[in-house]
This record gives C-alpha cells, structure tokens and sequence, in this order.
C-alpha cells in the first residue's frame, strides 16, 4: 500500500484498518462520507475490493452551514496571524499513477513522521490529479483550505491550481520545473528555478569564486538550450569586465586545443552542451592532452545533467577536476544516506530509483523544509523561512523573490568539485 509503513502508522490521524468483509461502500457509511469522498483521500489504493488489515485515510467530514441572510452576515474578522501552526492541513496533488510521483510521495510522508516527534500534527490529503487540466478542475473543488499544497507537476494544471491557492491562502509549492516566474501570486514557490535565473546564479557564484581564470568555451556544434544559456550568460559577463573568453571546437586537434590554454593561469572550461555524449568526447580529449602537456592546469564546468553519469564516470571526472553546477546533490556512500534508504524499503517495502534526482529524497526535504517552517513559523514563514536550519538529505532551498508579488523561487547554487586528488568537495 501506498502511505503506510510501520514507522508512519503510528504517527497519522483518521486512519482505519479494513475488516473482513468490508467494502469501500460499507466504510464509507460507517464513517458519514461518500464513497467519492473516500477514494479521494486514498488515491494510492487501486483495488475495487478492500483486504483485510489495508489502512484507509478517512476524510474529515465537512461541516453543514445553513444559509443567512445577507443583512445578518457579521463582518469579516480581520485574519489573525499565527505565530506557529500545530495542526498544518497539507496537500498533495500528483498523478500518483507515476512511481516516481508515488515515491516522492513516500518521501513527504516519510518528513511527515519526522516533524511529528515534535509535537506537531498533521492532516493530510492527497489527490491523483492526472496530467490534464479537465482531471486537476475535477479534483479543486475537494481541496478546502489548506496550509501548503505541494504539486501539481504538469505545466498546463499550474494556472489553474495557482489561481485555487491564491483565492484560498495556501501556500503553493511546485516541487518540478515550471519555466516561469509566477506574476501577482506572493505564495507560489518555484523549487525549481528557470535555466536563465539558475546560469546567472551560477556564473555570479564563478566570477565570486574563480574570477581570475582563463575561461575557454569549446563549441560542440549541437543546439542545446541549457549550453547556450551557460555560455552566453557567461560571455556577457566577461565582457563587462572586458575579458574575451578564447574559444575551440569540440572535435578540435592538439593544436588547437593548445592554443586556447594559458600555461601560466588556471584554465576553465566550459562546454556548451549538457549532453553527456559531448562530455564523453571532450573528456577524452582533455585526458589525451593531459598526457602531452602535463604542464597546463585544466578544469572543466559541468551541468547538473552530468550527474546521473558520475558514479560511472568518476575516475575521469577527477582527473579533469569538474565542477558540477547543481542545486541538489545525492551522497549514496554517506551514512545518512543509507540510513534513509534503509527507512523508506522498511516502510514502504521498495527501493529508492536510482535516478538524478532521487525523488524520494526532494519529497523528504521539502516536506521535512516546508513542515517545520510552518509548524514554527506560522504566517510569518514568508519573512522566516531564511533561518530555517537545513540537513537534507539531496535539494537545498534558498527562496527569494526578484520583486514584490512574483512568486518566491529557489536561487541556491552549489559546485560540486571533483578534486584531482579524488574527493568531492560541496562549495556553496
């Protein structure tokens, strides 16, 4: 089943656990909901027939209001600001029919758990939104209000959901890419940055840090939009400091290569595709004019892309001494790590896919991030939430918005530097 290990169970509220004989329509009657209703809060739970002992989310019901008359209305109490939240009513709204959106699931559940230690509840809701915009409108109208609302991850559902939170007061946190900055919506949170805001992050973060380099772009001649970013950002850059990076073509000879290197300065190259076939290539080539020129000090700026490849391609990643530039970075030698993998197969009896990123990791870190802000925050988490304590275990969140009321986005960049002497070092 989808929610529940044995390490949650004992943490979450309204919980039922079938009998013999049950049926989604007999469980619903007994608890005052409609079956809908009840499907709804149990999204994981596929099977037309209930077995015994499965654990089932049972919706809290909704109060009746009679109508009254307008005159008789009392005005609007002015909204009181909590300083803390107790009970934070969370959201999830995902296709759930996708393992990866089912294990980042998993993964929110799990942060859940963890907060809870601290006194903290929890109400939580989930819907299988699809991926279309007529199945996330069908589901809206089951939301109510919520406190934090994470997903949807199709691109056409955003406007829609947007607009639901903003009329609501819930917090909207898109976990994947959006590709946009959100106008007139103070309480969306894009984790996931535009490749503009992230390569202009990166390359501040460069001239910070390696300014006095001489930079080197080598042409592929692929079109790649990440590549083409990088490099033109970087370009523009440079040449307000009035420096002319050298260039050289990936399939380039010895010569060439040469002559774009200084001999005398600390060389850094930047390639101007993500695609890992081009880094096989250039990697190839920088290791046979390494063994020519030993004298030359070469590093090379890489994508976050590169990851997925690294643990196959360590050994040339050290010895080129790359930089990955990337807001997330996932240690599976680490201790915490393993003790994070070792939890989730024990609760939800599966492994952890073996995909950059790691999709259960981003769902512990943001709910664990987001959870205990709010928990402790409350509706002062917007001018808080900077001193939050982070120990993720893959994505740190550093949100801030270019402008009053534009959408708070993630601006945290890191490198992740594999160091000729074959460690990794995090430069944030």
């Amino acid at each position: 089943m989808l929610l529940f290990g044995q390490g949650i169970l004992s943490a979450l509220d309204n919980m039922y656990s079938v009998s013999k004989g049950e049926t989604w329509e007999s469980v619903a009657a007994d608890h005052g909901v409609s079956v809908m209703e009840l499907r709804a809060a149990n999204p994981d739970v596929k099977s037309q027939k209930l077995k015994k002992g499965s654990l089932l989310i049972i919706p809290k019901k909704l109060q009746q209001v009679n109508a009254v008359p307008v005159s008789e209305v009392p005005e609007k109490p002015s909204k009181v600001i909590r300083t803390a939240i107790p009970d934070v009513k969370v959201g999830v709204l995902l296709p759930l029919g996708e393992e990866k959106m089912v294990e980042f699931y998993r993964g929110l559940l799990m942060a859940a758990d963890s907060v809870r230690r601290n006194g903290v509840n929890f109400d939580i809701h989930a819907w299988d939104c699809g991926t279309t915009s007529a199945q996330v409108e069908a589901v809206l109208p089951q939301m109510g209000e919520l406190d934090v609302l994470f997903g949807p991850a199709s691109l056409t559902q955003i406007p829609a959901v947007a607009e639901a939170c903003k009329e609501r007061g819930t917090r909207l946190v898109l976990p994947f890419p959006s590709g946009q900055t959100l106008q007139d919506y103070p309480l969306v949170y894009n984790v996931v940055p535009s490749n503009t805001a992230f390569f202009e992050a990166a390359v501040r973060k460069l001239m910070t840090f390696y300014s006095d380099r001489n930079y080197i772009i080598v042409n592929s001649g692929r079109v790649d939009l990440k590549g083409k970013i990088l490099t033109e950002t970087l370009l523009r850059t440079l040449s307000q400091r009035s420096v002319t990076p050298r260039t050289v073509a990936l399939d380039g000879d010895d010569f060439a290569y040469e002559t774009a290197f200084n001999q005398f300065r600390d060389n850094m190259i930047v390639l101007d595709d993500s695609n890992i076939s081009s880094l096989a290539t250039l990697l190839s080539h920088l290791k046979e004019f390494r063994q020519k020129h030993p004298q030359y000090r070469l590093s090379l700026i890489g994508y976050s892309d590169w990851q997925g490849e690294a643990e196959k391609m360590r050994d040339e990643l050290f010895a080129s001494d790359v930089f990955i530039i990337a807001s997330y970075y996932y240690n599976r030698l680490d201790d915490r790590i393993k003790n994070f993998e070792r939890n989730y197969w024990r609760n939800f009896r599966a492994y952890v896919i073996k995909e950059s990123p790691r999709y259960a990791a981003l769902g512990f870190d943001l709910g664990y991030y987001f959870l205990t802000g709010l928990s402790t925050m409350g509706d002062t988490f917007e001018q808080m939430q900077g001193n939050l304590r982070q120990e993720p275990f893959q994505n740190w969140f550093r949100f801030e918005r270019s402008a009053s009321g534009l959408c708070f986005t993630n601006s945290f960049v890191q490198f992740i530097h594999y160091t000729p002497e074959s460690k990794i070092e995090l430069i944030r």
